[in-house]
């Protein structure tokens, strides 16, 4: 008999420490990549759109408590912040941070001496408070007051990024449209998007205005995305994005061309291809009239349209 139980003893054993193994396998992952990284976080694009004072642009880099979540790179002897018009981090990437309610700061580096110019200490632009949801998408625009008032103060606009929508029809591509020109004319801005479509077979093209967004005020624009028609896969030539006076028929004057500064994903200006699948943001920045120097300006700080790849 006891042989018997001994036998049954040496039979059940291993077949419960494979039923545990399997157990084990079915519920965790053991492997280094077992925890997803977005389990307790969000994810943010910043944008640096603050003019600095009388028109004199600066560099920041952003922290959450003391700890630096932008560029870290230095050139020889000088730091690297993000600069004015540019966005962190680059391409269609978004900064991966703790979710809930975050101490945030935008701080001006410390600049070195040079032979004709004192060492610029650090300075804080802006602290206050990053608020996310857990798994959500966000950007963050640094703006400023007007240049032309001192001291300018420097504050944060941050909005929704549902980048679900791209799932609604993967045929069309996606765009929102926001102002952060804080001296925005009271009617506001249009922004007209132009295609330019070829004739099949024929030389000839031609033109249509596929989607307007009318009277955006400073800080206005809708931060859900809108679908519109992409450009054919195998066509490279970019739409024309016009910034216009509301009101206006044609791209104004006053803003000397219709300036597009391009993003990471497009070369050259005044270039905007949107692709099926993709989902983008266009948003105006600058200040109305330009400055430099404290006086207007022509060429610089003027009203320009920009956009980035979220998705």
């Amino acid at each position: 008999m006891k042989n018997i139980l001994n036998i049954i003893k040496k039979s059940i054993v291993p077949l419960l420490g494979a039923a545990l193994v399997v157990s084990c396998g079915e519920e965790h992952d053991f492997t280094p990549y077992a925890v997803s990284a977005s389990d307790n976080t969000s994810n943010v694009k910043f944008i640096h759109a603050a003019i600095g004072a009388n028109g004199t642009n600066l560099q920041v880099n952003y922290f959450i408590g003391a700890e630096k979540i932008s560029s870290v790179g230095v050139t020889v002897g000088l730091p690297v912040g993000t600069s004015y018009g540019s966005q962190y981090p680059a391409s269609t990437s978004y900064s991966m941070v703790k979710s809930g309610e975050q101490p945030l700061s935008a701080i001006s580096p410390l600049i070195a001496a040079t032979a004709t110019v004192p060492q610029t200490a650090e300075v804080e632009r802006f602290v206050g408070k990053l608020v996310t949801d857990k798994g959500k998408f966000y950007t963050n625009f640094l703006i400023g007051s007007l240049p032309t008032v001192t001291p300018v103060s420097y504050s944060m606009f941050q909005i929704n990024d549902d980048l679900s929508v791209a799932n609604l029809d993967k045929t069309k591509a996606y765009i929102r449209f926001i102002n952060v020109i804080n001296n925005t004319p009271v009617a506001g801005y249009d922004l007209g998007i132009i295609k330019t479509t070829s004739i099949s077979g024929v030389t000839p093209v031609v033109t249509k205005e596929i989607q307007t967004y009318k009277n955006i005020t400073f800080k206005g624009g809708d931060e859900k995305f809108i679908a519109i028609e992409p450009q054919d896969p195998t066509d490279t030539r970019g739409y024309q994005l016009q910034l216009r006076v509301a009101g206006s028929a044609s791209n104004n004057p006053t803003l000397t061309a219709p300036a597009l500064v391009a993003n990471q994903a497009n070369s050259g200006t005044n270039i905007f291809v949107p692709r099926a699948g993709r989902i983008y943001t266009v948003y105006c920045r600058g200040y109305a009239g330009g400055i430099s120097a404290g006086v207007p300006s022509a060429t610089i700080n003027i009203p320009v349209i920009t956009f980035y790849t979220n998705k």
